[in-house]
C-alpha cells in the first residue's frame, strides 16, 4: 500500500471517529433550542464573515513577511490573501488528502509571483510554525480568565491547563526542530551509519531547506517577533468572532468569557489536528465550555453550527477565487518551476 493511500485511510478513520462524535453531541443537545438561537441570528452573520475576513488579512500580512525579498506593500497583502484563501479552501474541501493545499499555495507563488518552490515552501512552513507559537500567549491569557470563573468546575480548569502545557510544549518543541536542524542532523547521522547514498542526498536536501528556516530566524528577529504579534491578534479576532456569534444567537457574552470559549476550541482543534476538518472535536469542545460557563450546551451547539456556516461559506469563496483568479493550471505544481 503506497503513503497516499495509507494516509487517506488513517484521515478517513479518524473522520469516522470525529462523525460518530458529532452524533454523540447532536444527541445530547436539545436541537429545538438549537434551532431556536439559529432562527434569530439573521444578517448580522456577515459580521462574522467579516470578522474572519480581518484575522485572515493579519495571517496573509504575516506569512508575506516571511519572505524578505517581497515587498511589504498592501497589494502584495492582497495577494497573498487571495492565494491564502485559496490555499486553505483546497486544504479544507479535500480533508482526506492532507495539508493539499499547501502545494497550491506554492504552485501559485511560483507561477503568477515568481517565488522559488523552495522559497515558497519554506515561507509556509516558516507561517505555520509562526502561527502557532502566536497561539501560546493567546492561550495564556484564555487559561488566566478560566481560573477567574467561579463557577467553572476545578477538574475541567486542571484538564484545560494540562492540555495547555503539552500543547505548548509540542509547539516549542516543532520550533526547536527547525532551529537545531534536528532533522537533517539525526537523518544525516543515520545515513552516514547505514552507508545508503539517497538516503544521504535526501537529508543534504532537508539541511538545506531547513537552512532557508534558520537564516530567518537567525536573521530577521524583528520580522520573526512580528509575525508573531500579529499571529497573536490573528487568535485574538477569533474571540472577537465568537462574541459576535454569542450576540448573534441572543445570548450576548462577555468578551472575558468570549476569549475562554475560543481558547479552549482552538486548544482541543490544534490538540487533535489529525482529525479532518476538526469534525465532532470543534463540536464537542463548544458544547463543553459553554455548558461549563452557561450551563446550557446546547447554546454551545448552537455557536459551533453558526461558525461551520461561516466555514462553508469561506471556504466556497476560496474555491471559486482559485480558478476564476488564478486557473486552473496555476494551481498545480510545475516541474520545471523555480526551484530556489
Amino acid at each position: 500500500m503506497s503513503d497516499k493511500w495509507r494516509t487517506i485511510l488513517i484521515r478517513l478513520a479518524t473522520f469516522g471517529v470525529g462523525l460518530g462524535l458529532l452524533a454523540v453531541v447532536l444527541a445530547s443537545a436539545d436541537l429545538s433550542q438549537v434551532s431556536h438561537y439559529l432562527t434569530q441570528v439573521g444578517w448580522g452573520f456577515v459580521l462574522m464573515v467579516a470578522a474572519y475576513k480581518l484575522a485572515f488579512v493579519l495571517d496573509s500580512w504575516a506569512w508575506l513577511m516571511t519572505l524578505r525579498n517581497l515587498p511589504g506593500k498592501l497589494i502584495w497583502v492582497f495577494r497573498f490573501w487571495m492565494v491564502r484563501m485559496v490555499g486553505e479552501a483546497v486544504n479544507n474541501a479535500t480533508p482526506f488528502a492532507g495539508m493539499g493545499g499547501e502545494p497550491v499555495k506554492a504552485a501559485i507563488l511560483n507561477r503568477v509571483y515568481g517565488v522559488g518552490y523552495g522559497d515558497g515552501y519554506a515561507s509556509i512552513v516558516l507561517a505555520r510554525t509562526t502561527f502557532v507559537i502566536g497561539l501560546i500567549p493567546f492561550l495564556l491569557i484564555g487559561f488566566a480568565l478560566l481560573l477567574l470563573e467561579p463557577d467553572v468546575d476545578n477538574g475541567f480548569k486542571w484538564a484545560a491547563g494540562t492540555g495547555l502545557v503539552a500543547l505548548s510544549a509540542g509547539i516549542l518543541a516543532f520550533f526547536l526542530i527547525q532551529r537545531l536542524k534536528l532533522t537533517s542532523r539525526t537523518g544525516g547521522w543515520f545515513a552516514r551509519l547505514t552507508t545508503r547514498v539517497g538516503l544521504a542526498k535526501f537529508f543534504d536536501a532537508v539541511a538545506a531547506f531547513e537552512d532557508r528556516l534558520v537564516d530567518f530566524y537567525k536573521h530577521a528577529p524583528g520580522r520573526f517577533v512580528a509575525t508573531v504579534l500579529l499571529s497573536f491578534v490573528n487568535w485574538a479576532l477569533g474571540a472577537l468572532e465568537v462574541w459576535i456569534a454569542f450576540y448573534l444567537l441572543g445570548y450576548p457574552i462577555s468578551m472575558a468569557e468570549a476569549w475562554v470559549i475560543e481558547a479552549v476550541v482552538q486548544l482541543v482543534r490544534v490538540g487533535v489536528f489529525f482529525v479532518p476538518l476538526a469534525i465532532g472535536t470543534q463540536e464537542g469542545a463548544f458544547a463543553v465550555v459553554v455548558g461549563a460557563l452557561t450551563g446550557n450546551p446546547s447554546l454551545g451547539v448552537a455557536a459551533a453550527i453558526l461558525r461551520r456556516c461561516r466555514e462553508i461559506v469561506v471556504i466556497g469563496a476560496g474555491l471559486i477565487m482559485g480558478p476564476l483568479i488564478f486557473g486552473k493550471r496555476a494551481m498545480t505544481h510545475a516541474p520545471g518551476g523555480r526551484s530556489s
